[in-house]
């Protein structure tokens, strides 16, 4: 029998000798990671075991006293394999007095608790057996010594706390803070203590540990500290559901917030909320829920100038490792749509999905392989052009096909790369492009008119049905990425004049091409840069994919 760990029941046997007392194991949820816990006192220790599926690497062990929510001590103990199972053992050196305390364990990546209970009894006390007797007189009373109580004071355990660095400068940590229920966990900066993290270092973080029960990790702040006018800081908040990284300036478009605090909370999503299409979708994957609170109120919050960086813990199956491409998120807009994210990908050195976001929602890691049948296995571009495809930045153009070698147009380019960052076409425009028509481009023609991505070829004219040119796609690039704040920062050796043809590029492309070729956009290709030269669909699709998976 498995039911649900905060339902379980388990059973005691007791066995008092020499002051402990055995349990037999509690009933394991159903998620089935921990599938036995035991655990006695003896001698001043608790001695924990069990075994867990042989996934599971670590667990999180905490000790709670006779109340059964003072948490009095957390562990986290490593497994060994054995079979097709791990096994787990471990003690806790703590003095406890008499009654019923209960020990919970969990995957240490998450999940649900297991619980089991243990009794301490007060040891028996040795009678006084010795009969015999000096006296002379038969009848004088025999005195037996009243036993001596025995004190146990248990010895005070720290509360859990979150570390606390600044660079690679560990700092005081902070007290956690578990609501009634145990759901939510707070850390709470004050101002004093985020100043003297960013003396440190600009970029500081806040650790908290696996909490069994906790769905909802929350960083509460000062809202003075996210509204620095131009970023200049990072700070991040991590957790066993992700970790969140957000800069200075991210609450500098939101009014109203002055003298107030603020809390960003990252936490694990219900997915007994979503429709049944979504949940066939996600499977087991993690669902998530990011928030914004002011005062207490749950509030909305956007601001394109200072996206959100966020990473999920994820362990791909045996068929996303082949094809770790199409590893995505996507954002639940709770209308029933699933709206994929192009900059998620999975990093197999931190066994994370991360992506960026410029507002707060449900996501959900997804995956999504997409195949096209005129794009070869093993070609050049083949990589490329199915990660662009899995994150829905392109559809093909028609009949299973990418048609890789063709022209790109000018009007192609524009939605994908503004699709590629989220940039929306305006709806019913008063202002566009004389050439924008009625088409799949004319609202990203005239997003991109009013945004002063693209001032056209001349005359009010965009030109969307012409081939576009090498230096008009990388300045329409640099463009769009100038405008969201996004320009790529990596740096490199070369310069314009470290290619052939670098005195062809027009003026009005000289500082974009000169920008990405020193962050390492663009490459070239045998020592020039081509700037002339149409691109083809195949070459768009891996500039983006450059820029999408780093």
């Amino acid at each position: 029998m498995k039911i649900k760990a905060k339902q379980a029941f388990t059973f005691i046997l007791a066995f008092i000798l020499t002051g402990s007392l055995l349990i037999l194991p509690g009933y394991a949820a159903e998620s089935n990671e921990i599938l036995s816990l035991t655990a006695k006192y003896t001698s001043g220790s608790v001695s924990v075991s069990g075994t867990a599926s042989s996934d599971i690497l670590a667990i999180a062990l905490l000790l709670y006293d006779t109340d059964g929510t003072t948490l009095l001590r957390m562990e986290t103990f490593g497994v060994s394999l054995k079979d097709d199972h791990n096994e787990f053992t471990g003690t806790i050196q703590i003095p406890l007095s008499t009654g019923t305390y209960t020990v919970k364990a969990a995957n240490y990546e998450g999940g649900d608790f297991y619980m089991a209970q243990f009794t301490v009894s007060a040891p028996l006390d040795e009678e006084d057996d010795d009969t015999s007797s000096d006296s002379s007189y038969d009848d004088e009373p025999v005195i037996t010594p009243a036993p001596t109580p025995v004190v146990i004071t248990p010895t005070p355990t720290p509360a859990i706390q979150a570390e606390v660095t600044s660079g690679t400068n560990p700092i005081d940590n902070l007290p956690i803070i578990l609501d009634d229920n145990g759901n939510n966990a707070l850390v709470r900066l004050e101002l004093e203590k985020i100043q003297l993290l960013f003396e440190e270092s600009n970029n500081s973080v806040i650790s908290l540990p696996v909490i069994a029960d906790v769905t909802e990790y929350t960083l509460e702040l000062p809202s003075s500290v996210l509204s620095n006018p131009e970023a200049g800081s990072k700070l991040s908040l991590s957790t066993g559901a992700g970790t969140l990284t957000v800069s200075d300036n991210m609450l500098s478009t939101l009014s109203g917030t002055e003298d107030k605090k603020v809390g960003l909370s990252i936490g694990h999503g219900d997915k007994a909320t979503l429709s049944d299409q979504e949940k066939e979708a996600l499977g087991n994957r993690p669902l998530i829920k990011l928030q914004l609170t002011v005062d207490g109120v749950q509030t909305q919050w956007n601001n394109p100038e200072a996206p959100v960086t966020v990473s999920i813990p994820y362990t791909p199956n045996h068929q996303e490792l082949e094809n770790p491409d199409s590893i995505i998120v996507w954002y639940l807009d709770g209308a029933g749509n699933r709206i994929c994210i192009p900059d998620s990908r999975y990093d197999p050195a931190t066994g994370t999905v991360t992506f960026t976001t410029t507002h707060f929602s449900l996501y959900a890691v997804g995956y999504n392989r997409v195949f096209f049948s005129d794009v070869v296995e093993n070609a050049w571009y083949q990589k490329a052009v199915e990660f662009i495809a899995a994150r829905e930045v392109t559809k093909g153009t028609g009949g299973d096909q990418f048609s890789p070698d063709a022209v790109l147009t000018r009007g192609e380019f524009i939605v994908l790369v503004m699709r590629t960052y989220g940039i929306e076409p305006d709806e019913n425009p008063e202002d566009n492009f004389a050439d924008a028509g009625n088409t799949y481009y004319t609202g990203y023609l005239a997003a991109a008119k009013r945004l002063g991505i693209s001032k056209g070829v001349g005359n009010n004219l965009y030109a969307p049905g012409n081939g576009i040119t090498r230096q008009e796609m990388f300045t329409l690039l640099y463009n769009v990425l100038k405008v969201i704040n996004r320009l790529p920062l990596g740096t490199t050796e070369k310069t314009l004049s470290s290619f052939i043809d670098g005195g062809n590029i027009a003026l009005w492309a000289y500082e974009a091409m000169a920008y990405l070729v020193k962050a390492g956009t663009i490459s070239g290709s045998g020592g020039k840069l081509y700037p002339e030269n149409t691109s083809t669909r195949a070459e768009m699709a891996q500039v983006l994919y450059n820029l999408l998976s780093k």
